[in-house]
């Protein structure tokens, strides 16, 4: 208690130390907490599903989408078979339209599930029932259950929900259920408003194309049996369907195991570069507690002298290294919960239902505290008790009033600390900024397409007020004709999907006059069907050939527009246009004829490889009832037209809502809303770096000139002047600032590396960047140094000398 009480005081005689000390470490170790709290929101807190241990993902993995989905005619082909597996449940992400009399009708997070989806993740609604096997035949599909939160927000938590009719989409559904609150993992399902049977029509049935079918499974045998059965379905599958399944691989995964396989690795980097910051905090510490150390070093020595052993000597140290541990720790909680705050804050999608991620204090979070704290005090409590345990009683006693700066050892060592600092800080440093510039380079960039003046939107026709292609394609003609009448916009177009977010639906085809490769490997390219108006609208240059007109419609014969990525790889010698393409797989070939060859196209998504093939074929010879629409606008802001285009669409249909009706730009940040918070925490992280490393050099140099005053005073009297001094201190700090920021640089390309491996698309090579973040690196410590080294520049020679 003796030691403990005078370790507290000693603290408490020296205030800035102690403040730098905690303040450091309520950074690290907060900074490190806080990227742990998102690891375990994430990844490690387990499904509140009860015997989560059974339960598995099943994926269809192809070379693009380790993760992919599964097609409505293999679901229906393996739910025949299941019962060598256990239960086996789909379902497919399909938002609607809900309204109530005297109510607008708004876009719902919807999800179409099997009839077996709920008790397959062991769940019981709060109120009502679950769906029955029937209910998922398509004809007795009318049913809804709704979550929680949609139970309170639009119906003010009525407790007479059940039984009460809305329209979705245009027809009358009865609720039957609610779901309990801790139903929906967000990891999982995201946050989905509202639940209906699946109801496969009997086209969606037969479609082995598209891949929009998930599966969540309980098995009922062991985990190698079912992952054997699931593996040898695939390959079954990809034999007797080899258009559709060549070259896949069916998996199955553990539920726990299947959060964010595509982000574990990003988690991952920023776990690291957080233990970075505390790396940092550490040896700043263990550097400052060195010098300090130091400075006290003729204490220590008359202490050893007067007769105490070497762990009556250590312990203050000792103890001092745990208060400021657990000083920090008490600070770093407040650093967590202001970061759980921020996170709660950011975390929302734009556009979306509002549901965020919410972070907290477990045990879990807690015991990385614990052992974050622990481990920082054992770190930078080694130091100055080696330092100690090394003195040299009689030099110590021997030399001047102010202390030793130590011998040549220990001077490397607390240089070798702050070239590990700034080494550290260059590796956060020069990722953030190359991820920072990389994102704004893809968020801002417009290859194949232009966002100015251009309002979109997503418009869902349901299939029982649009039952068939001639009724999609006279609602898609109409509203374009009406849309393109409003003042102020100049052409209008709807399509699969917008180019700025990628055509992510890939198909394979055959080319006329050539040899037929072997099933599953034709050439693959991705599709986007689109309205005569389509190029104009977007900004997409045509090449060579013509769009589509009006007179390309599904009894005519069929054109493509091919990207010019296609065109120069498979007509090479030749123009393409005139030649014939079809696509593969089907029951029969129908051969179309390219019209058109179109500049490439890339999205705005950094995790997304640039795509070669593009086909683009018209609307009214495939229509689909999901489109995007897209308003290309002259002289008025996209954002003024939304009321108008809204009135025109509510004008054809009363029941259909237009969801995300918005500028271009809007829509592009808010996709990329994520990667923009990922993007702000790097730079938090760097910043925190290398504040903590300027901060440790300046109290080093800080200390280390207070050490040497005697030493610069001798050198004022023999003839030095304030400059010399100056460019001594200043020195100093800038070699162990290259020094590091050297080292920093290697660690940097690895960064990069990564970086790009998890973002493809992201441009994260730039010699001016790290050039930038080098220079600043080494502002900074000159920075740091000029203080104290100003006030070495100004000591009295006679001053310094009558203290020795």
């Amino acid at each position: 208690m003796n030691d403990l009480r005078f370790a507290f005081q000693s603290l408490l005689r020296t205030p800035g130390f102690t403040l730098v000390a905690i303040v450091t470490l309520g950074l690290g170790i907060g900074a490190n907490t806080s990227m742990f709290s998102i690891l375990d929101g994430y990844m490690l807190r387990p499904a509140p599903y009860p015997d989560r241990d059974r339960i598995e993902r099943i994926y269809r993995a192809t070379r693009q989408d380790p993760q992919g989905g599964i097609s409505p005619a293999d679901y229906l082909d393996l739910k025949a078979q299941r019962d060598a597996y256990g239960d086996i449940a789909a379902y497919t992400a399909a938002d609607l339209s809900l309204s109530e009399p005297g109510r607008a009708p708004e876009m719902a997070q919807g999800l179409r599930v099997s009839g077996n989806f709920f008790p397959t993740l062991g769940a019981r609604p709060l109120l009502g029932r679950a769906f029955r096997p029937e209910e998922e035949v398509f004809g007795n599909h009318r049913v809804l259950v709704i979550s929680h939160r949609y139970w309170q927000n639009r119906f003010g938590g009525d407790a007479q929900i059940i039984g009460r009719t809305v329209r979705v989409d245009g027809e009358p559904h009865q609720i039957v259920g609610v779901l309990p609150a801790d139903f929906s993992d967000w990891r999982h399902l995201s946050w989905v408003d509202v639940f209906r049977p699946l109801g496969l029509t009997d086209k969606e049935a037969h479609d082995r194309n598209s891949a929009r079918i998930r599966l969540v499974a309980r098995r009922s045998v062991s985990r190698g049996q079912a992952a054997a059965f699931i593996a040898d379905f695939g390959r079954r599958q990809a034999r007797d369907f080899p258009a559709a399944d060549a070259e896949t691989t069916w998996r199955t995964v553990a539920i726990d195991d299947s959060f964010l396989l595509n982000g574990q690795p990003v988690l991952a980097m920023l776990i690291g570069l957080s233990g970075f910051v505390v790396l940092i905090a550490c040896s700043n510490l263990a550097n400052l507690l060195l010098a300090r150390t130091m400075q006290r070093a003729r204490e220590f020595a008359l202490r050893s002298a007067l007769g105490a052993s070497r762990a009556q000597v250590l312990r203050p140290l000792v103890l001092e290294s745990l208060l400021l541990a657990f000083a920090g720790g008490i600070c770093a909680v407040v650093v967590a919960l202001w970061t759980f705050d921020w996170f709660a804050a950011v975390s929302p999608q734009p556009g979306g239902n509002g549901v965020g991620v919410q972070f907290g204090l477990d045990w879990r979070v807690l015991g990385w505290m614990l052992g974050a704290c622990l481990f920082t005090a054992v770190t930078f409590g080694v130091a100055p008790a080696h330092f100690v345990h090394r003195l040299d009683l009689s030099g110590t006693l021997k030399s001047g009033g102010r202390g030793t700066t130590g011998d040549r050892g220990h001077r490397r060592f607390r240089n070798g600390l702050i070239v590990g600092q700034f080494a550290l800080a260059m590796v956060l440093l020069a990722g953030a900024a190359l991820f920072v510039r990389g994102f704004h380079e893809i968020n801002n960039r417009r290859h194949g397409w232009q966002s100015d003046h251009l309002l979109t939107g997503t418009l869902v026709l349901p299939a029982t007020a649009y039952p068939d292609d001639a009724r999609v394609v006279d609602f898609q003609r109409r509203s374009l004709e009406r849309l393109e009448a409003l003042p102020g916009v100049a052409s209008a177009s709807l399509s699969y999907a917008m180019p700025f977010f990628g055509l992510s639906e890939p198909r394979r085809y055959l080319i006329a006059g050539r040899e037929a490769p072997q099933p599953g490997h034709e050439p693959s390219a991705a599709i986007n069907g689109i309205t005569p108006h389509y190029f104009e609208t977007v900004g997409t240059r045509l090449l060579a050939g013509r769009v589509f007109t009006e007179a390309d419609t599904a009894t005519s014969p069929r054109v493509f527009i091919i990207n010019q990525a296609m065109a120069s790889a498979l007509f090479p010698d030749a123009s393409p246009i005139g030649g014939r393409i079809a696509q593969a797989g089907g029951k029969s070939v129908e051969w179309g004829e390219i019209v058109g060859v179109a500049s490439d196209v890339e999205s705005v998504f950094a995790d997304r490889k640039k795509g070669d093939f593009q086909v683009y074929q018209p609307m009214a010879q495939e229509p689909r009832p999901f489109n995007e629409l897209a308003l290309r606008t002259s002289g008025v802001p996209p954002a003024s037209l939304a009321d108008a285009v809204r009135a025109t669409v509510t004008g054809l249909d009363a029941d259909l809502p237009v969801r995300r009706l918005q500028p271009a730009a809007t829509t592009i940040a808010q996709e990329n809303y994520q990667d923009g918070v990922l993007a702000s925490v790097l730079s938090a992280l760097a910043t925190l770096g290398l504040g903590l490393a300027a901060l440790g050099i300046y109290g080093v140099v800080a200390r280390t000139v207070a050490q040497r005053t005697s030493e610069f005073g001798i050198r004022l009297a023999l003839g030095a002047q304030a400059r010399d001094i100056l460019r001594l201190v200043l020195g100093s700090g800038a070699r162990l600032a290259l020094v590091g920021s050297g080292l920093g640089l290697i660690g940097a390309f690895g960064i990069c590396r990564m970086i790009s491996a998890f973002f493809p698309g992201l441009q994260t090579s730039s010699v001016p960047v790290v050039a930038a973040a080098t220079a600043l690196l080494i502002g900074i410590a000159q920075l740091a140094s000029y203080l104290p080294a100003r006030h070495a520049s100004r000591i009295s020679p006679t001053e310094a000398l009558r203290t020795e």
